[in-house]
């Protein structure tokens, strides 16, 4: 199936800005309207989170009975929770934007976010946390490689980001860090309570 140029004009948008150029930011609509429109992102991640959803039910329900919740109410409840994630992650990057110094750049870097989500999103629902399930509670091999796998995405992931920060960002290094550091700690850190407060954690052996 073929993508639409809405999506694929600013996935290049961040090829470009991964690989230093700068003119990837021409792919990005920063007026009111374009960062409005840059969340129709989650529209196109929702079919992957709602795999990502159901997975996590699955893998809830081999660890603890849950009958008295509905399997749809579950699967809700995630979503909200990954709805949560993605507002927040938004506030702190403004938030880090202005402590930093960097207000001009908060707009372009919400859209910038936005569109990065999906391929993030797909990578992780999709590929990586099924082979995790499948993975899960095996050998002490399995267990290592799912490990691998994962550090491998994160460490991956990060890489990226870093990357177009430097071409997006520049300035010295610890600017960027700081950045990095107020925009995924905090909403990891508030989505993980939310998880808690809403049962949906689960807790192994």
């Amino acid at each position: 199936m073929q993508l639409p140029s809405e999506l694929l004009h600013p996935l290049a948008g961040l090829r470009l800005l991964a690989r230093g150029d700068a003119r990837g930011l021409s792919h990005f609509d920063i007026s009111d309207d374009g960062v409005i429109r840059s969340f129709r992102a989650a529209l196109f991640c929702l079919p992957a989170l709602i795999v990502y959803a159901v997975l996590r039910r699955i893998e809830f329900l081999q660890v603890l009975p849950d009958l008295g919740r509905p399997h749809l109410v579950y699967i809700f409840q995630v979503l909200v929770i990954e709805a949560s994630n993605w507002c927040f992650t938004v506030v702190f990057l403004t938030l880090a934007g202005f402590v930093l110094g960097l207000r001009p750049l908060v707009r372009p870097l919400i859209v910038m976010l936005n569109w990065a989500a999906v391929p993030f999103v797909y990578a992780v629902s999709i590929l990586l946390y099924p082979v995790l399930l499948l993975l899960d509670d095996r050998s002490t091999l399995q267990w290592m490689a799912a490990t691998l796998l994962l550090l491998a995405t994160l460490i991956g992931s990060l890489i990226v980001l870093w990357r177009i920060l430097h071409t997006v960002i520049g300035g010295p290094k610890w600017r960027r860090t700081a950045f990095l550091l107020l925009t995924i700690l905090p909403p990891l850190w508030m989505t993980h309570s939310l998880e808690k407060a809403m049962g949906l954690i689960v807790a192994h052996g």
